[in-house]
């Protein structure tokens, strides 16, 4: 269970942040969500899709780790089975949230309980109440952190504003005939995006958001690679995966 406060120099004076070995804290994570500048690493490794967060009910970009429920794929003792790693992995075990004493501005949390917390080992995070050369180099990354949500916002309200995004679901089916459904997943709609206009090309191209299109559609591809994946390291076995598009009613690999 996280838990994430104000990182307080008074209050967090001696504590250190371990260095990241083999990511154990996603070991049952399944998703991990990225950035819009993320999307041509990650999608060379895993599927790339929308989902609308349940907490503040906006569409977010995700990438697949696995498909089933706190089964993280990609996360092994020995070492992490992917050539790229998520930033969100990543940036544990800091994150950003409001400032108590700006409007509207955001300042560095800090998960007291995380395993990468210590008070006798690691980078220690201040001297003498001031941050430390670690810390402030966290606060930048974090500062480009922000930038690339700001992007990524910019991004997901174009393709909602140009109706680029179509819901689609993914069926398992398992050796012993049974089948499960992974809904609520959003991918980009191919047919809306051949129809777009000269105009609105030109925009995307402008701000450089057509990559990151071919990346996700790209990425769907990788599906096959979980399956693979998944039945390397589980014992029920996914013999098939289907696309279907929730829109047009069909399916397609």
């Amino acid at each position: 269970m996280t838990n994430y406060v104000l990182l307080d120099p008074s209050k967090h004076q001696k504590l250190n942040v371990l260095p990241h070995s083999n990511f154990s804290q996603s070991a049952k994570q399944h998703l991990a969500a990225v950035s819009v500048n993320e999307f041509a690493n990650a999608s060379t490794n895993f599927p790339v899709v929308y989902m609308k967060d349940a907490k503040v009910g906006k569409m977010r970009a995700i990438s697949m780790l696995g498909l089933q429920q706190g089964i993280n794929l990609f996360f092994s003792e020995k070492e992490w089975l992917a050539t790229y790693v998520p930033a969100t992995i990543l940036r544990t075990p800091f994150e950003l949230g409001p400032d108590p004493t700006a409007d509207k501005t955001l300042t560095l949390y800090i998960d007291e309980a995380s395993d990468y917390v210590s008070e006798t080992d690691g980078e220690a995070l201040f001297e003498q109440q001031e941050p430390s050369q670690f810390l402030q180099s966290i606060q930048q990354n974090m500062a480009g952190y922000y930038q690339s949500e700001m992007q990524s916002h910019q991004f997901t309200e174009l393709l909602l504003k140009h109706n680029l995004l179509v819901e689609i679901e993914l069926v398992l089916q398992f050796e012993d005939q049974e089948k499960n459904k992974l809904k609520g997943l959003y991918t980009i709609n191919e047919a809306v995006l051949k129809a777009l206009s000269k105009d609105v090309i030109f925009e995307l191209h402008q701000q450089n958001f057509l990559m990151p299109i071919q990346a996700m559609l790209a990425s769907l591809s990788q599906v096959n690679r979980l399956m693979t994946m998944h039945n390397k390291s589980q014992q029920r076995k996914i013999v098939g995966i289907k696309m279907r598009n929730t829109q047009a009613d069909d399916e397609f690999s």
